[in-house]
């Protein structure tokens, strides 16, 4: 029982040390990509910004993690040998009329890049849950608190990714490796839950 307790504390001590490692060299890149094929309204690209709120509400959770996280505009500006978080938002689906016109959803993929390779890879869906909760409610101030619930669900799934990523031998095939999201979604499968409206 001891060996075991001493063995976990090595491993938590790795862990820690890994992702100290990892806190000095991840940037993020602002604003989120819009996927060429991704569905989203005309009224809600036009107005509600959201490459911009989702990209700025990542850089602001992850921040909160790794104080000093640095915002990129591309990944060219990127030293070397540094980490960058890359946002694509893969769907924006949600009608003008604010609550009135039913559930907003958004889904986003981060990727975590070192110079052109994909080192780690997780997808992320936050809906509206529709209704009227909340009161009335417009369509782009729905999709900013979809925005903030996916800047948590990144903060909090990234710690993990880039502790993976140290652990990873040097010499791994190229590739994305990808870990599942939290509360239990599977690869491939977006994790859904609902933004408080």
């Amino acid at each position: 029982m001891k060996a075991m307790a001493t063995s976990l504390a090595t491993v938590a001590a790795v862990l820690i040390a890994g992702a100290a490692a990892a806190q000095e060299k991840i940037a993020v890149l602002v604003p989120a990509l819009l996927d060429p094929g991704a569905p989203i309204g005309e009224a809600v690209k036009r107005e509600c910004n959201v490459e911009t709120n989702v990209g700025r509400q990542v850089l602001e959770r992850v921040s909160q993690r790794f104080p000093g996280t640095p915002q990129l505009e591309s990944e060219k500006q990127a030293a070397p040998n540094m980490l960058v978080l890359r946002l694509t938002l893969t769907s924006v689906l949600g009608a003008g009329g604010g609550s009135w016109s039913g559930n907003k959803s958004m889904t986003v993929r981060a990727e975590v890049l070192q110079g052109s390779n994909v080192e780690m890879a997780n997808t992320f869906t936050r809906s509206s849950g529709g209704g009227m909760m909340g009161g009335l409610t417009g369509t782009c101030a729905i999709m900013d608190r979809i925005a903030v619930a996916l800047g948590q669900d990144v903060a909090r799934w990234l710690p993990s990714a880039l502790v993976m990523i140290q652990m990873q031998p040097s010499s791994k095939p190229a590739g994305a490796a990808e870990v599942s999201a939290p509360s239990g979604a599977q690869k491939d499968e977006p994790k859904k839950e609902e933004a408080k409206q």
